[in-house]
């Protein structure tokens, strides 16, 4: 596996644990989120082009949509604006390619089927491959940063790792087995996908290898192209401790898209986690990139998730959480929640009492938020049974 060393990395990811979250835990806060750049640079498209456009990108779907019959519908759709004149006033690229998207999206109602535009001539190359290498958000095949932000312990010995994507093992490997090391020994563990967009499904797998002591099924992809599916399971083998037993918390926000959302979904089905938040994206299906021309590429979901617990996805819906609460006290929430899991097996009265303290504190901070942004547990029994 390709990365750097990872003795460098634990040093890196040691310096990043002395952030004081603490201090941050004193108030409601707001994830991490630099947001995408609103006007990009763009350029003029004709008539001709246009039309050039919505044929391939029609061809595209006919050929590779998860769902046939959707694809057809959206082709009589699009052709139906196309005759009426929807998309002569459209002489801006990437405006173009923003309605074709939305109109596309209006029959589908699919986040992953996106139509976009480039101000310069692209690679002509689509990413390729089947779904089981596809990865759902983060399709360039230029090295994507892995992202990972932030790990700490927290006080109670409560373990917190922030990162904003699932960057392919191959790339992340490393990083991703420092980060579970440093937190290996915690009694409960923290999960902030909050900012997290999405990527690799095999860095999923990575990831929920620590917590299973046995090889566990996660999840199938149907794959419409090839008509097989292919099943994802936890690695026989990581890379240092597992953490089996520990509670597990996920945190999610109404970003949290596509191979996060499926890290959270497979978790919850397998009861091993509790996810606190707002409800996520939903994006389920994973896409794959293919080049129009040199200034266009459609980004086609080509095959769609089936959980072997609830045997269906959170496509179109997003993953519910167990705990739903405001983002803005989804880390005192879980916290919280945390800490009280641990006094509860505690058989120190010092300790006990040292955890008692923090969870008054957080309950503090909570409850100074007015009940209107504190929306109910929305499956109590979720939240009871996992780890019960």
């Amino acid at each position: 596996m390709v990365g750097a060393p990872v003795s460098k990395v634990r040093n890196t990811m040691f310096a990043a644990a002395a952030f004081a979250l603490n201090a941050v835990l004193a108030v409601p806060v707001r994830a991490q989120f630099e947001p995408y750049s609103a006007d990009p640079p763009t350029r003029s498209v004709s008539k001709d082009e246009r039309a050039l456009v919505i044929d391939a990108v029609l061809a595209k779907l006919r050929q590779f949509y998860v769902y046939e019959q959707i694809a057809k519908e959206m082709d009589a759709a699009i052709r139906g604006h196309e005759a009426a004149g929807g998309y002569d006033r459209f002489a801006d690229a990437a405006r173009f390619a923003e309605v074709l998207t939305r109109d596309l999206q209006a029959v589908s109602r699919d986040k992953h089927l996106v139509v976009s535009a480039a101000a310069e001539s692209t690679d002509a190359r689509g990413t390729s491959g089947s779904a089981a290498t596809t990865t759902q958000q983060l399709t360039s095949e230029e090295p994507t940063p892995c992202l990972f932000v932030n790990v700490a312990r927290l006080a109670g010995n409560v373990g917190y790792l922030k990162f904003d994507a699932f960057g392919s093992p191959n790339l992340c490997a490393d990083t991703a087995a420092a980060a579970m090391t440093l937190l290996a020994g915690c009694d409960a563990l923290i999960y902030d996908l909050r900012d997290n967009r999405g990527g690799d499904p095999a860095m999923v797998a990575f990831l929920s290898s620590y917590l299973f002591a046995k090889p566990t099924h996660l999840g199938d992809i149907y794959e419409r192209r090839t008509d097989a599916t292919y099943e994802s399971w936890t690695l026989p083998f990581v890379h240092g401790p597992r953490l089996t037993e520990k509670p597990v918390f996920i945190l999610v926000s109404r970003r949290t898209f596509s191979a996060a959302e499926e890290f959270a979904y497979d978790l919850q089905m397998l009861h091993r986690a509790v996810v606190v938040g707002e409800s996520t994206g939903g994006g389920a299906h994973p896409s794959e990139s293919f080049p129009i021309n040199a200034h266009f590429q459609v980004t086609v979901p080509i095959a769609r998730y089936v959980n072997p617990v609830s045997r269906i996805s959170w496509e179109g819906r997003g993953v519910e959480p167990d705990l739903r609460v405001t983002e803005l006290l989804a880390v005192q929430s879980a916290y919280r929640e945390a800490l009280q899991r641990i006094v509860r097996t505690s058989t120190s009265p010092i300790h006990r009492t040292a955890l008692q303290h923090q969870i008054d504190k957080l309950t503090d901070v909570i409850d100074a938020v007015p009940p209107s942004s504190q929306p109910a547990v929305s499956d109590s029994s979720a939240v009871a049974k996992t780890h019960r």
